[in-house]
């Protein structure tokens, strides 16, 4: 799996399932925290689709983590504020760059998560098609 797909899985899925997984892989291995999960603030960059030009829209609120696990280090970075998540995403990443025992299990997981997320974009994506007016038949 790869960084772009592993923390859009990870940033989907509850906060509860990712910090059950980083805390067996923490209970398990020695993690040092090399920068604490702390608060800021990021520009939000937005393609305007008339122009196709880029601008800030904005700031949004996130939250950043820096861990070691051994000499392999894991980052995870997440919106929102919650810092104990993006704890557990730091250590997730820590222990798949460092290809621990643990490595099949976390693959696993994730491929569940992201299955369930797939599978809750598509109910979302039907109900919204479910909505569209067909405006050439209103023509008739």
């Amino acid at each position: 799996m790869d960084k772009k797909s592993l923390f859009k899985t990870l940033s989907f899925t509850g906060s509860v399932e990712v910090i059950g997984l980083g805390d067996r892989i923490a209970g398990n291995h020695s993690v040092v925290l090399l920068k604490k999960p702390e608060k800021m603030l990021v520009m939000l960059k937005v393609r305007e689709s008339a122009c196709n030009s880029l601008f800030y829209a904005g700031e949004a609120l996130a939250c950043a983590c820096t861990v070691r696990i051994g000499d392999i280090k894991g980052f995870a970075a997440c919106l929102g504020d919650d810092t104990d998540k993006v704890y557990a995403m730091a250590v997730i990443d820590a222990a798949l760059n460092a290809g621990l025992p643990e490595r099949d299990i976390i693959l696993e997981s994730l491929r569940a998560w992201e299955e369930d997320i797939l599978r809750k974009q598509s109910v979302e994506a039907e109900l919204t098609m479910s909505t569209k007016v067909n405006f050439s038949v209103m023509e008739e």
